[in-house]
């Protein structure tokens, strides 16, 4: 049977599914995400050697099925394989980039940009060492592809920008940060240096590849996490495991 769409795709999630088949979720560069069934998969290495693990990135070849919800996966052809993920903390922070993008992009929906950020935040993790700054980028361009990023710069009511030694005022219900004139009266607002959102702001411009050498004081880079963990929260469906492998890794616990 000849498939009826071919992609670029970074295999997110794989699992087995009955004796020799897989079901396989993956970024499509074309078609954005999508589930499929692999069958044979666990007997045919012409059709899906070393294609299927997460991370990978493969031209798939698939097709849709009437009424059904899963895509036939006809084959892989592979462009890059997962084996710079078997370091531990890569594969522990691989994973996190995964996770963040399995969760914010629904089936069906091409957000070839998101693909291109999550290549390339995959060769940066298997190239070189693993950032805060790397981090930070990649989830504040995330977020702004899809939509959901505050401005950094600025108060998002008046458009002031944030002066130096000031602060900035972040409010979770609308998710954007104000000045201090505009945040006035309002509860609940957290107030973040205007040093922390003026970096967060440069890592959420600049190319990915050039942001991992950005260096960020442990307390600024502290902050930056608690930042972006606030703009994260309200777009996760359910708790990342992975962040519970990084903690176990960092404590040095196997």
């Amino acid at each position: 049977m000849r498939a009826a769409r071919v992609s670029p795709a970074i295999i997110l999630r794989s699992r087995p599914y009955g004796e020799a088949d897989r079901i396989v979720t993956m970024l499509t560069r074309a078609y954005g995400k999508v589930t499929g069934i692999a069958k044979g998969a666990k007997r045919s290495q012409r059709r899906f050697g070393n294609c299927l693990e997460p991370f990978t990135r493969v031209d798939a070849y698939f097709a849709a099925r009437s009424g059904a919800s899963l895509v036939f996966l006809e084959r892989c052809e592979l462009r890059h394989a997962a084996q710079g993920m078997v370091v531990p903390l890569r594969f522990a922070y691989g994973s996190y980039l995964l996770e963040l993008v399995d969760q914010l992009t629904v089936d069906d929906h091409p957000v070839p940009d998101v693909f291109d950020l999550l290549d390339v935040a995959l060769e940066q993790i298997e190239s070189g060492p693993i950032t805060a700054a790397l981090l930070r980028a990649f989830e504040l361009q995330l977020l702004r592809i899809l939509g959901w990023a505050p401005r950094l710069d600025r108060c998002s009511r008046c458009q002031s920008a944030f002066e130096s030694g000031k602060f900035g005022y972040f409010h979770g219900t609308s998710a954007a940060f104000l000045c201090a004139r505009c945040q006035e009266n309002q509860r609940g607002a957290e107030r973040v240096p205007a040093s922390i959102l003026s970096a967060l702001a440069h890592l959420q411009e600049a190319p990915l590849s050039a942001c991992r050498d950005r260096a960020l004081e442990p307390a600024l880079a502290q902050q930056a996490a608690l930042v972006t963990g606030r703009l994260l929260a309200p777009h996760l469906r359910r708790p990342l495991r992975s962040l519970e492998l990084i903690a176990r890794l960092s404590r040095g616990e196997s």
